[in-house]
């Protein structure tokens, strides 16, 4: 491979046509937070602390396959929402998920978060939910945020904390050991929750912090085989046949047994 480690999670060719050409790497992933405790919806919770009426302009920088989007669109958001991703084929999903949001749906905007196609204070809310670990240069992409961001309005940023799926990296990691390879790269080692508080206090005079932990009550191996899978590096290392069995064998190994990770992400608050 051209790139690896973490580099590679932040690469535009790869993201695109690649690990999110459509939404099925995203959508494996999202689907392990089924076993979260307590579970905890965050498009709901993210949205509460925006404290939204229904007439703001909304835009979803990085918008995925729509999580966000559809979340607006349950509330009855009135007001204008734009989705923003890179990738054409998360939009085709985000508006199949999200058709119902705003007043005629929303628009759906092909684009790099570093360079908006947006005027200046055009928003009243932007979201940036786990996207700023996937962008080179993401001191770039904050200050975009702000532009296109009203004074008065608000930019909320979701990252992941350092110790984030920490158990469940230590076995891939383990795994990928035993078979000749180097540590799976974390997806979100450019930037994770501390450190983008740090950026975003550089740039906002007023950034509040809130945290959301818990816990994986993964009851056997099949979800965390679906998540190593969703993972395009997976294809990549140089026994890939042998990944699978090399991280099963060191799950815990009674049928009955509960594998427990560690969930951590925060939304960031800024103004």
């Amino acid at each position: 491979m051209a790139e690896t480690g973490a580099s590679l999670w932040a690469d535009r060719t790869f993201l695109r046509e690649v690990q999110y050409q459509t939404d099925v790497n995203l959508a494996a992933r999202q689907s392990i937070y089924a076993y979260q405790h307590p579970q905890v919806n965050l498009m709901s919770q993210v949205l509460d602390l925006a404290g939204l009426a229904d007439h703001e302009v909304v835009a979803d920088i990085g918008c995925g396959n729509g999580l966000y989007l559809a979340e607006l669109a349950r509330r009855g958001h009135a007001g204008p929402v734009l989705g923003v991703d890179m990738s054409p084929g998360m939009l085709r999903t985000a508006r199949q998920r999200a058709g119902g949001v705003g007043r005629t749906g929303p628009a759906l905007l092909a684009a790099d978060a570093t360079a908006l196609p947006l005027r200046d204070a055009a928003t009243d809310l932007t979201l940036a939910m786990h996207m700023l670990y996937h962008i080179p240069e993401p001191g770039r992409a904050i200050a975009e945020l702000r532009r296109v961001t009203r004074l008065g309005g608000r930019v909320l940023v979701g990252l992941n904390g350092d110790d984030h799926l920490q158990e469940m990296r230590a076995v891939v990691t383990a795994a990928l050991a035993s078979i000749g390879h180097g540590p799976w790269p974390r997806v979100d080692a450019l930037v994770d929750l501390d450190q983008g508080e740090t950026l975003m206090r550089s740039i906002f005079t007023s950034v509040t912090r809130h945290d959301f932990v818990g816990k994986l009550l993964l009851p056997g191996p099949e979800p965390v085989v679906e998540y190593v899978r969703s993972m395009s590096e997976a294809k990549y290392v140089a026994a890939p046949e042998l990944l699978i069995p090399a991280v099963t064998d060191r799950l815990p190994g009674r049928c009955d047994a509960v594998f427990e990770v560690t969930t951590h992400s925060g939304c960031l608050i800024c103004a």
